[in-house]
């Protein structure tokens, strides 16, 4: 008739990949020597082109990181739109008489890439305050001003800064206040 007491069953953690760990000087050097071998061994017309899709392939590869961590996150669905209308607009060898209505299909083309870049980065941040303060709360916080500026070269310093403290810190919780880690008592850990 006495059943034993059940213990309850530890709380189980959820382990998320971890965020890339290349330091953002990396990308950004990265993206540099892109742009000088574009210069030397590309038509000039592609030079642009090339630069670009560069460092769209970060952006592309953060977006299915983000999205590894939530199926649901909607960056990788800007983030594309944002390539294929770069890539519209700035294939070289297009029609050479310009006319006017070109013009203005260009300059349409432009500004709807530029609204979807500062779209997609303002989802991506959204994303990662959602994930590093909900999901796995930490205490991201990310700068509007800086991601406006700085975009995914702002966003892989602070990842970056994740990367090794996850690493030091093991499954152990810690807070990240702008870079650096503040211990948890241990009774909080």
């Amino acid at each position: 008739m006495d059943e034993p007491l059940m213990q309850p069953e530890a709380e189980q953690r959820v382990v998320y990949p971890p965020p890339p760990n290349i330091h953002w000087a990396v990308l950004f050097a990265a993206q540099f020597v892109i742009a000088i071998i574009a210069i030397i061994f590309a038509p000039k017309a592609w030079w642009g082109l090339v630069s670009n899709l560069a460092f769209d392939l970060w952006a592309i590869y953060l977006c299915l990181w983000i999205r590894r961590l939530e199926p649901a996150a909607m960056s990788i669905f800007f983030c594309a739109a944002y390539v294929a209308l770069q890539l519209v607009f700035t294939v070289p060898y297009g029609p050479e008489p310009m006319n006017q209505s070109l013009t203005i299909f260009g300059v349409i083309l432009a500004l709807l890439a530029v609204v979807i870049w500062i779209v997609t980065i303002y989802v991506v941040r959204a994303e990662l305050h959602y994930h590093y303060n909900v999901r796995e709360p930490i205490g991201l916080y990310l700068s509007g001003v800086m991601t406006f500026f700085f975009s995914f070269l702002y966003f892989q310093y602070h990842l970056y800064k994740i990367a090794q403290l996850r690493e030091r810190y093991g499954d152990r919780p810690f807070f990240y206040q702008g870079g650096a880690p503040l211990d948890l008592p241990e009774s909080e850990a």
